[in-house]
């Protein structure tokens, strides 16, 4: 288990490029704002999943857009900052651009590390309801090395956008979902933090994904914090000193 001291920040959820560019360039501007204002603070950043509403890299093409936003990462990394970047479901298709250009690190599925003392579980959040059978396979034949080589077969030009149709759609199905907190026997990650607390003991369990920002008590000693998103709430997870916390990050 890999142990980390210091000012760790957790965010998720920006979806760069949904639903058009000049709606994603705001949302942009603000994610920008807040890494320049935690900037001389944090020492290990965590970006957990769907960062990119879509991410496809060619051998010598990759999306255009989102450059101040990735600028910002080699920038925080040439001054030291350990950034890790988990893969969510929209952004999945990550081929070691970002690695090389920027210095992050990439990170799949859920991943265990020991922070400031605390045991904690981090990872993006999907594909942890083992009676969502459709969503598995959905990411199964996503994750097939042979269906990725035919999408990029496709030209870039249709490419991204059948991509980004698919996405949209997939989006707007959730939305109304995403806006509130179904109770705890409804929220499949709740439902797998007790599970692994059965065999394990965590303090803290962290994803991203469902876009409902929440500090949930598992029990005494365990919490489930989810990080939210910047489409709608803007909010973050800090670890500092001997503290765990939810914030919102409201720009001046």
């Amino acid at each position: 288990m890999e142990e980390i001291r210091g000012n760790v920040y957790f965010m998720a959820d920006c979806h760069f490029g949904l639903p058009d560019k000049q709606e994603s360039d705001i949302r942009e501007r603000r994610v920008l704002s807040f890494l320049n204002h935690i900037e001389d603070d944090v020492s290990h950043l965590f970006l957990l999943g769907d960062i990119f509403d879509f991410w496809f890299e060619y051998k010598d093409v990759v999306p255009r857009n989102n450059i101040r936003f990735i600028g910002k990462l080699a920038s925080l990394s040439d001054k030291g900052v350990k950034i890790y970047y988990v893969l969510g479901n929209h952004d999945m298709w990550n081929f070691g651009y970002l690695e090389q250009e920027t210095g992050l690190r990439i990170l799949r599925g859920n991943h265990d590390f020991k922070i400031n003392g605390y045991k904690i579980r981090i990872g993006h959040g999907d594909a942890l309801d083992p009676k969502d059978k459709g969503y598995l396979l959905i990411k199964w034949i996503y994750s097939r090395k042979i269906n990725q080589r035919l999408f990029g077969a496709l030209h870039p030009r249709w490419a991204f956008a059948l991509a980004r149709a698919v996405s949209l759609k997939s989006r707007n199905s959730h939305v109304e979902k995403d806006r509130y907190f179904w109770g705890e026997d409804s929220e499949p990650i709740i439902r797998y933090c007790r599970d692994v607390l059965k065999e394990e003991h965590f303090d803290y369990f962290i994803f991203g994904h469902r876009h409902y920002p929440l500090d949930f008590s598992l029990n005494e000693k365990s919490h489930y914090l989810n990080v939210g998103d910047w489409q709608n709430h803007d909010t973050f997870v800090v670890i500092k000193d001997r503290t765990c916390q939810l914030k919102h990050y409201q720009q001046s």
